[in-house]
């Protein structure tokens, strides 16, 4: 049974459920009448449970043989994605969290790992607190994890955020366009999709995005540095609106993916590079991050009509 929770507000209607990961999987318009993200269909199995709405990736990515090491400690994930002996995702997206506030324009919950109810192996009690307000703004969400041990947690977190390419009703493929600023793009193994090390120069789909010509009915995957330049937008020009996705700049990374380009395109933002605990880079240059004992830190989007 989903627990779907919905609030609304200046036009806009988010259905969030909490049974999977507290995922926003429903953002629509009404005014300009946009239905913004991919929404799931939960009368059948999912294809893909990572392309609907915003399920959250803790830790995002690949994790390289599910291990790594941190501050004297050996972290240990389950391998999913055989294909690359990695770890792919987190369990996070699939946990239920507790619903503790709610108004007609605002959601609060939160999920707790602690030793009744372990996060996969890892060694920490920690909290998720999420937040979606609704407003003239648009959709805010806040994110505040708080390290509940008494070490060094990492902290690497991501959305598979995932779109619609054709947003308003009546709109056609061939108006709809994406811009993704970047300001590098790292070269990943073809087969496991790990970054090699090496940076690239732009191609033409890479140039596409970075100057809002992209149209989303070409396949795309490509993983990006945007720290500098960070704008993320799907503009339909014959309506001329524009779907712009605001995420904190915290998010110094990004993956742009649409799998076979059948109509939704995925803005995922990450703290911290693909695989970045393994990394050919430097840790701190590929986003390493932590939260120390009894302390948090907070990370904010935004998602609104323009």
């Amino acid at each position: 049974m989903e627990k779907i929770e919905q609030i609304s507000s200046s036009g806009y209607t988010a259905k969030i459920n909490l049974t999977r990961g507290a995922n926003c999987i429903s953002l629509r318009n009404d005014i300009h009448s946009a239905n913004i993200l991919r929404e799931p269909d939960y009368t059948k199995p999912l294809d893909n449970e990572f392309i609907y709405g915003m399920p959250i990736l803790f830790p995002p990515n690949r994790i390289s043989d599910g291990k790594f090491e941190f501050d004297g400690r050996v972290y240990s994930f389950p391998i999913n994605d055989t294909g690359s002996n990695s770890h792919l995702h987190g369990e996070l997206y699939s946990k239920e969290f507790t619903l503790t506030e709610k108004t007609a324009d605002k959601i609060v919950c939160e999920y707790t790992a602690d030793q009744d109810n372990p996060y996969m192996d890892f060694p920490h009690n920690f909290k998720v607190e999420m937040t979606y307000t609704l407003s003239e703004d648009g959709l805010t969400q806040k994110i505040e994890i708080y390290n509940l041990s008494s070490a060094k947690m990492p902290a690497l977190l991501g959305f598979h955020t995932t779109f619609n390419s054709v947003f308003a009703e009546g709109g056609l493929p061939e108006n709809i366009t994406v811009l993704a600023e970047f300001d590098e793009e790292y070269e990943r193994n073809p087969k496991t999709y790990l970054p090699t090390g090496n940076t690239l120069n732009p191609d033409d789909i890479s140039t596409a995005l970075l100057y809002g010509k992209f149209n989303p009915f070409t396949s795309v995957s490509k993983h990006f540095r945007a720290e500098k330049k960070q704008k993320l937008i799907i503009f339909d020009s014959k309506k001329g609106l524009s779907v712009v996705y605001e995420p904190d700049k915290k998010f110094k990374f990004r993956l742009i993916y649409n799998g076979d380009a059948s109509g939704y395109i995925c803005l995922e933002p990450q703290t911290c590079l693909t695989n970045c605990p393994n990394s050919p880079f430097d840790r701190e240059y590929a986003g390493f991050d932590y939260i120390c004992p009894n302390e948090s830190k907070i990370y904010t989007s935004k998602i609104y009509i323009k």
